[in-house]
């Protein structure tokens, strides 16, 4: 019988007997510029260490980064622990001289830990290599799993790690620093399946690693270890997710090494109908219920509201449903319109989600476009030196019109005969509606209703400057209303340190 098996016995002097039990020890192997290693054990203080563990179990290549063991049955007791060689016949030398590590807890009867090998072995690391224990769960609800994500990427921030990515990102452990876990170490969870899990330094709103699809069935018992390190092409950042209640894989835990750079799309929200109140967004997966408004979740209390566009937000890429609501609606239940279905977006995307037409189309207003949501596909490119522009006609009460530089005998037509809800299609503008001139460039800018020779609106001075991208919408103009008249909303979208608002200004 192995003798991490037996149960140690000791004689009192009543002559009875006193059993301690076993516990179940892994160890994990998270240093990502150290060597395969293989360890022994030995009582606290006695020097008497039994191993290398790997090798007496047929393992000779010890245990390399990325991997983790089995558990082993172990007596409860305190252990000192020695890193020796894979390979290695007996205990005698420790890795490259690595001093023990003496001060590990004493283990608990029945009690499931892992011993993680984590830091850097270099000399000089800021994060030196050590051993640091982990006391595991054993026991899950019925039709529920558990979660824990334990930190051990040397030189990464502090993280929050949750469920989705991007603004739809759901935090479940927050603030977790280097070595360590969350508070309260495990998360109950709905089991789940196909979902993406993302982690993003604590506090900001850009993921810096996702795993999708990500499952975990109802009966599982899980970690995520963050190992490798931010920004390093060998060990880069990744995380090792093990399911710590599977059956082993010979002498190895049910472990992977997955997640990776996230797939997102970069969308801000406008809302430029004249006659609507302030309002949220709703946005979740086709088909799916919706969770929360998009804009409290960014920081945006009060909704969005009129002639103002947020900043750039990241989404996951998928298929999504939209539903307009009133900012004073506490959730998403009731849409201020239908909603809009089957929304695809897609990885590296830029765009705006505009809110456009009339709320109310009574009296004057019957014929205007009713409110709705439109999407445009934006640029985040531009020539060095040069600057682009794009005109998107969101006005209600407005029919086709070209736009200009100059005005009266000096207008020339740059964008032609754009309707309601759309940018222009003609010569000399790219499929995203943009002209590229060379910047800086300043000129007076006038729209016409399209074939008039008249302008129906001049802004007297518009500033290009070199390297930028900007969106003139033509908003206002519902028919028959005396306020928020015909004017252009011009906003520098590649600008950027404007808070939650895109830096934009209504002109004239």
């Amino acid at each position: 019988m192995s003798r991490f098996a037996l149960l140690a016995v000791f004689w009192l002097g009543c002559g009875d007997v006193v059993t301690i039990g076993n516990a179940h020890v892994r160890v994990a192997h998270l240093s990502p510029d150290a060597p395969a290693v293989d360890f022994c054990l030995a009582p606290h203080g006695t020097a008497s260490f039994t191993g290398p563990i790997l090798a007496k179990n047929g393992h000779a290549t010890g245990l390399t980064y990325g991997n983790v063991t089995k558990y082993f049955d172990v007596q409860a007791i305190q252990y000192d622990v020695r890193i020796v060689a894979p390979g290695s016949a007996d205990c005698a030398t420790s890795l490259g001289g690595l001093p023990d590590f003496t001060e590990l807890p004493t283990l608990s009867e029945d009690a499931n830990a892992t011993i993680a090998a984590e830091g850097l072995v270099a000399f000089g690391a800021s994060t030196p290599f050590m051993l640091r224990p982990y006391i595991d769960d054993a026991t899950v609800d019925t039709g529920k799993a558990k979660l824990r994500f334990v930190h051990a990427s040397p030189g990464t921030p502090a993280v929050d790690v949750g469920l989705g990515g991007g603004a739809l990102f759901t935090s479940v452990f927050s603030d977790v620093s280097y070595g360590g876990t969350a508070t309260n170490a495990y998360a109950t969870v709905e089991g789940f399946t196909g979902a993406e899990i993302s982690a993003r330094a604590h506090g900001t709103l850009t993921d810096a690693i996702a795993i999708k699809p990500a499952s975990l069935p109802s009966g599982a018992i899980a970690t995520a270890f963050a190992i490798g390190r931010l920004g390093d092409a060998t060990t880069p950042l990744r995380v090792l997710l093990c399911v710590d209640n599977d059956p082993p894989n010979g002498l190895l835990s049910n472990c992977s090494v997955v997640g990776g750079t996230p797939e997102r799309a970069h969308v801000r929200v406008a809302h430029l109908s004249p006659d609507t109140p302030a309002v949220d967004v709703c946005i979740a997966p086709t088909g799916g219920a919706f969770t929360k408004p998009l804009l409290k979740t960014i920081g945006a209390l009060d909704g969005l509201s009129y002639a103002s566009v947020t900043s750039y937000v990241d989404l996951p890429v998928g298929f999504y449903d939209l539903r307009i609501i009133h900012a004073t609606a506490s959730d998403c239940s009731t849409g201020a319109v239908p909603d809009t279905k089957n929304l695809g977006i897609h990885n590296g995307v830029t765009g705006t989600v505009a809110a456009i037409g009339d709320l109310d189309r009574a009296g004057p207003a019957v014929g205007d476009p009713p409110l709705q949501l439109a999407l445009f596909v934006d640029t985040d490119a531009v020539t060095t030196g040069h600057a682009k522009l794009r005109f998107v006609h969101a006005s209600p009460g407005t029919p086709a019109v070209d736009v200009g530089l100059g005005k009266s005998t000096s207008w020339v037509k740059v964008f032609g005969n754009v309707t309601f809800g759309r940018i222009a299609t003609n010569s000399g503008i790219d499929g995203f509606g943009y002209v590229d001139v060379a910047g800086p460039m300043t000129s007076a800018v006038a729209a016409r209703l399209a074939g008039s020779s008249s302008d129906a609106l001049v802004i007297q001075s518009v500033t290009l400057a070199p390297n930028t991208i900007s969106t003139a919408f033509a908003i206002g103009g519902k028919t028959g209303a005396a306020t928020n008249p015909l004017a252009v909303l011009l906003c520098t979208d590649n600008a950027t340190g404007a808070g939650l608002l895109a830096t934009c200004a209504l002109a004239p």
